[in-house]
């Protein structure tokens, strides 16, 4: 079993991870400096900052006057992947890093660095089913029961085009749409 647990928001849905062995050593303005460049800044300038624990758990950084919540790149990852997401999102997320069943709304995640996750298939892969992790450039992802009554977006899994929108984890209470931005 790895140690990390890694949130979707890029993976398709960008990965936020948590390390159970690692230590992120840079100060509190480094990473608030880093999860504010996860959005444009009319939404992350005002938000809350806060670094995720594998059980879900939030230590708030900074106290925003927005609803909108961003979360610095974790260190365990491979890139740089900071995200920004709004109460609907954070609720989707926290019932992701928790197994438990997401709540029936529909949230906004922005991922304006990019993002990575071992599986578009498996939202608890622990490894790439092809040897390499899916890799998303700058995207948003659109979370709750919405995507599953969404018609046209690539729906084919492992190997999908990740330069035109898609959904990830499809199938599944964690699945979301992924749309690229560029």
């Amino acid at each position: 079993m790895r140690s990390k647990v890694c949130v979707l928001l890029s993976i398709g849905l960008l990965a936020i991870c948590t390390s159970a062995q690692g230590t992120d050593h840079k100060s509190d303005a480094a990473k608030i400096a880093n999860a504010l460049t996860a959005a444009p800044p009319a939404v992350s300038r005002d938000a809350s900052v806060a670094e995720m624990s594998e059980d879900g758990s939030m230590k708030l950084l900074r106290k925003g006057t927005s609803d909108w919540t961003c979360v610095p790149d974790d260190p365990s990852t491979p890139g740089d992947d900071p995200m920004c997401l709004d109460p609907n999102a954070i609720e989707w997320l926290h019932a992701y890093l928790t197994k438990t069943a997401p709540p029936d709304k529909v949230g906004f995640i922005y991922m304006l660095k990019g993002g990575w996750d071992f599986s578009n298939t498996d939202p608890f892969a622990t490894k790439p089913q092809d040897g390499k992790p899916t890799i998303t450039g700058p995207h948003v992802m659109i979370v709750g029961p919405a995507v599953k009554s969404a018609p046209g977006y690539d729906r084919t899994g492992e190997g999908v085009n990740t330069a035109i929108p898609y959904v990830m984890w499809k199938d599944t209470p964690y699945e979301h749409l992924m749309i690229p931005i560029r």
